[in-house]
């Protein structure tokens, strides 16, 4: 490891520096809306939670959501090219297929790939207001796949006040890359409703290495988001949220060594909840009912293969409290099919039990059953304790367990499914401190440790997917916290060390085993703001796997430094200026895929 790396992670652990955000971290009163059934404040959760506001995201010197969240603590991402290319976010070294995505309470992890999983490739940044990553086995809460954790991310919300804001934001930078983004919401005292679109283009760069490898691989990318509620009387409340993104990437095809011709992946997703809130006798009834359509061409050498996806799901759930005890209880049902042929059901029901028997320590339990039509039923089970000894001290501590039932592809497709499939298994511990400081500092430091057993893998000698022996195990420690150095400069980051291992005991593909973020947020004057960032990666496997173009060549260590500055023009108007990878940083991330040199992008937002 590199000297640099030495003293970063030795100023890591003493400082404790959290993620690029301030805006985001360490507030008591933050709440959390997806880390138990019911919402809670995010001090009182055993569960290990980040939540990300909207200036965080507004403020980053990242210009792609996933590249942000890699700046958090347990969060590492693979991409294979610039905007629009696969794109895989890793929690606490597992794998995509390990943490659904949800956007704005839709499931939006498409079924139709090889396993359930989301491509964050072509989501567009500028609409979302707000996002929770909650991290550790919560298939007690979210039932298959959700072994490492669940991301959440919520669209452009109607102001909390009655009024409207509407913002607008235009941006242009390198590769002939072009960004805006037009948001209105508008609130009463009994309504709200929001709306937004978003937009993306660029040129982009050749994702693939070597000569002949030149032809730039384009992205266009339009996404819509809409949100609306209406209180019908005080106690019911009904709505629809919904979200729609068109996107066209180019991608090279052919083996690796030969000049590719250029193919063309289209993604048309549609996604809409409807739901209803009633509180009566004591109980707070939800209803909700979901919709989630995807469809992917892919065209090369003249062929277009489509690949459909699709999601219903209905869910009830009551909550109650009595006294220090708050009760939550329901049932759900979901269907989920791919390319018209495949199909299966889901019934589950579930409870949850937060008991606060003091004021300094909060308990929670969290059990679900799942029926599938598949492969049967499935028990998931969450236990988590929050205890605050002294007012700025938490420690908290999480048992729990968890599946991932096989994918439709890996039961059902002709050539290399096998339908006599049971679910993955897996067990979660994790042992957290969290400590606030007087002076604006903080600090937080998580143990966790998962292991996974009835694994699904391909098998080379029958040509088909199956269970095979062994245990995945992925364990390490999360650092993070804040630090003021004056009271207009704070140094903020984040430090991961993963040991990853497959079920030979060969350290996991693609998951670093020291992940460092470190950055400072700076108001150099009232109207100048300045956020530096540096991210190091060191201490990839060497062998990346089999979808790398060169699986035999080593990822190198690498350190990107990246930088925004934000000038308030007025006090409606800003102009801002973003640059990646300031260093001119020549890495890879994958073997065989490029990565951008260095990029610059400058923009305006109004709001008004």
């Amino acid at each position: 490891m590199s000297h640099l790396l030495r003293g970063a992670s030795l100023f890591a652990l003493a400082a404790f520096p959290a993620s690029i955000a301030p805006a985001q971290t360490f507030d008591l009163d933050q709440i959390t809306v997806y880390a138990n059934q019911s919402d809670l404040p995010v001090s009182r959760t055993g569960t290990t939670v980040d939540v990300v506001d909207q200036d965080a995201l507004d403020t980053a010197p990242q210009t792609r959501l996933s590249d942000y969240l890699s700046t958090l603590p347990g969060i590492s991402v693979t991409s294979n090219g610039g905007l629009g290319t696969t794109t895989t976010l890793r929690m606490r070294g597992l794998p995509g297929y390990y943490v659904p995505v949800l956007i704005n309470g839709i499931d939006v992890s498409d079924p139709s790939g090889p396993q359930t999983s989301f491509d964050w490739s072509n989501l567009v940044m500028g609409d979302i207001s707000r996002v929770e990553v909650v991290k550790g086995s919560q298939s007690a809460l979210y039932g298959s796949d959700a072994i490492g954790g669940i991301v959440a991310i919520t669209t452009a919300l109607a102001p909390d006040e009655p009024g409207t804001e509407t913002t607008l934001r235009v941006e242009a930078g390198s590769n002939k890359t072009r960004r805006s983004n037009l948001s209105v919401g508008t609130a009463t005292e009994r309504a709200g409703l929001a709306f937004s679109i978003a937009r993306a283009t660029s040129d982009g760069f050749s994702s693939r290495e070597g000569d002949g490898f030149t032809e730039a691989d384009g992205y266009t990318g339009t996404q819509l988001s809409f949100d609306s509620y209406l209180d019908l009387t005080d106690s019911l409340r009904v709505g629809v949220t919904a979200y729609a993104l068109d996107a066209k990437a180019d991608y090279d095809t052919g083996p690796y060594g030969v000049v590719p011709e250029s193919g063309l992946n289209e993604t048309e997703t549609r996604a809409i909840r409807a739901y209803s809130e009633l509180d009566a006798g004591g109980i707070t009834h939800s209803f909700d009912v979901t919709r989630y359509r995807i469809t992917r061409d892919l065209s090369a050498d003249g062929t277009t293969t489509r690949y459909d996806g699709e999601r219903d799901s209905l869910t009830y759930k009551g909550t109650t409290t009595i006294d220090s005890t708050t009760l939550s209880f329901g049932a759900d049902w979901t269907r989920e099919g791919k390319n018209d042929a495949d199909d299966r059901r889901v019934t589950g029901v579930f409870s949850e039990v937060l008991f606060a028997p003091r004021g300094d320590l909060d308990l929670s339990l969290s059990l679900r059953h799942d029926e599938d039509s598949d492969f049967g039923g499935h028990n998931s089970l969450r236990a988590a304790l929050a205890w605050r000894p002294i007012t700025d001290l938490t420690l908290r501590a999480v048992l729990s367990n968890g599946f991932r039932a096989p994918s439709l592809y890996e039961l059902y497709d002709p050539t290399y499914g096998n339908p006599g499939m049971d679910a993955e298994t897996s067990r979660n511990a994790e042992l957290g401190v969290e400590k606030l400081f007087g002076y604006g500092a903080s600090a937080q430091a998580t143990l966790f440790y998962t292991e996974i057993d009835n694994l699904i893998d391909y098998n080379f000698t029958t040509n088909r997917y199956s269970q095979v022996p062994g245990t995945t195990v992925s364990k390490g420690l999360e650092l993070s916290g804040r630090l003021p150095l004056t009271d207009r400069a704070t140094l903020i980051g984040a430090f991961t060390y993963t040991d990853s291992r497959d079920r030979n005991d060969d350290p996991s593909a693609r998951v670093p085993r020291y992940d460092l973020s470190l950055g400072v947020d700076a108001r150099l004057t009232d109207k100048l703001r300045g956020m530096l960032n540096v991210k190091r990666i060191a201490d990839v496997p060497d062998d990346y796997g089999p979808t790398s173009m060169d699986p035999d060549v080593p990822v190198k260590d690498y350190t990107l430094l990246s930088a925004s500055v934000d000038y308030a023009v007025t006090d409606k108007v800003s102009a801002y200026l973003r640059i990646e990878n300031l260093t001119d940083e020549q890495y890879q991330v994958i073997p065989g895929y490029q990565t951008s040199d260095r990029a610059a992008y400058f923009g305006v937002v109004a709001t008004f």
